[in-house]
């Protein structure tokens, strides 16, 4: 857990399979096999009932179900839930969607009258990024949907 609270420290909120790949590479390990990903899993539950670490259960597309480790978004007890930053390392599909609903709303209250391909657009010039792809279209209107 030493690990993966440091991690947590400088990159928090994250994703919960974000954080043991990023741990894992730190370690030398260039892929998460099964066993291996649910030790993280079991180790983050432990944490989460200590209260060493929060998990919040989002309802991501790229989720399969709730207890989905690509849904949990990990912090630690001190840092707010949802931190609005740039792309960085990450990719689109490591993003929170609580992030993602964040910087739409952002976009929304700088233009009531925003529409969805302007929601796209803005969301994709605060990242950086150059294409709509699919990935980011399916996240975006899980967003939309959810949150708004």
């Amino acid at each position: 857990m030493h690990g993966l609270t440091e991690i947590l420290q400088y990159q928090a909120p994250m994703q919960g399979l974000s954080l043991f790949q990023t741990y894992a590479k730190a370690s030398g390990l260039m892929k998460i096999a099964a066993p291996v990903r649910k030790k993280f899993e079991r180790a983050v539950l432990l944490a989460e009932k200590s209260g060493e670490l929060l998990v919040e259960r989002e309802p991501d597309p790229e989720a399969d179900g709730p207890e989905d480790s690509v849904g949990w978004i990990l912090r630690l007890p001190d840092q707010k839930p949802v931190n609005l930053r740039d792309l960085g390392p990450r990719g689109f599909a490591e993003i929170p969607m609580s992030e993602l609903a964040a910087l739409v709303l952002e976009i929304r209250s700088a233009d009531e009258f925003a529409g969805r391909e302007d929601i796209y657009r803005g969301v994709l010039e605060h990242y950086g990024l150059q294409k709509l792809t699919a990935l980011v279209r399916r996240r975006l209107d899980a967003v939309l949907s959810e949150y708004f």
